[in-house]
């Protein structure tokens, strides 16, 4: 029988899948206190198939997202970290965790894991202040649809560790063979995939300005590491545990 080597598992990028998980759980199907009405939640219209796909609730959304709408204000400052730990809809939370354990696990080998939450967080708050005012002078029609819209989602710091190892490879082209064919595959299918859907607008305001923006973010952060030749994040022996991210799926 094989050992199964359990603290391989044991990474910053798996850990924070299982924060996203528990928070997307409880703020999608926690019983409500007497008298709530979470900001997606219809008391009397919601049936069987809108529970189980999480599109009723938003009881830790309204305290933790970003947007005028919410109760009370939701403009505190803490909501600018919180709100990407929280997913609008089960789509939005199973797309955004397959990325990020793909994306994420291979960014923590190449940089760190502290470099890999530095990057994830840093951009998923930045953004927050930037793509709203963006896409508004982008299409200044949307701004009534922007200020009546919720903002929540880990999209945004995934691009970013995208971008990040997508210049990773730029200085360092020959690591390009290191990565294992799934992570390649998954990575093209999410940033594709992600983008083309926001774009047409089959979600909410989570359009596509936050994703290039996270990306853009990621390669300006990453990047004074190489220009600067410390050498750091220059090269990494991760075949081995490549594979095992791989040959393992979520």
């Amino acid at each position: 029988m094989k050992k199964i080597h359990y603290k391989k598992y044991l990474t910053a990028t798996n850990i924070l899948l299982l924060i996203l998980t528990v928070i997307y759980f409880l703020d999608h199907y926690l019983p409500f206190p007497k008298e709530y009405s979470g900001f997606t939640w219809a008391s009397d219209d919601i049936n069987a198939t809108d529970y189980m796909l999480g599109i009723c609730g938003g009881l830790l959304t309204n305290y933790m997202g970003i947007g005028k709408v919410l109760d009370p204000a939701g403009t505190e400052v803490y909501r600018y970290v919180t709100q990407m730990f929280l997913h609008g809809h089960l789509l939005h939370f199973i797309a955004n965790l397959i990325g990020l354990y793909f994306i994420g696990n291979y960014a923590e080998k190449r940089f760190g894991w502290w470099m890999t939450y530095i990057i994830f967080v840093v951009v998923g708050i930045v953004e927050v202040f930037i793509t709203d005012p963006l896409y508004i002078a982008i299409v200044p029609s949307k701004a009534e649809e922007v200020a009546s819209t919720v903002s929540v989602g880990a999209s945004g710091g995934i691009f970013a560790l995208m971008g990040a190892s997508l210049a990773a490879l730029f200085f360092d082209i020959k690591s390009f063979k290191e990565i294992g064919k799934p992570t390649l595959i998954v990575s093209a299918i999410y940033g594709v995939l992600t983008t083309y859907v926001v774009s047409f607008g089959w979600t909410t305001v989570c359009h596509n300005v936050s994703l290039i923006l996270g990306l853009i973010l990621g390669v300006i952060i990453i990047l004074p590491f190489f220009l600067l030749k410390k050498g750091k994040f220059a090269r990494v022996n991760n075949s081995d545990i490549q594979s095992d991210i791989d040959n393992n799926s979520l």
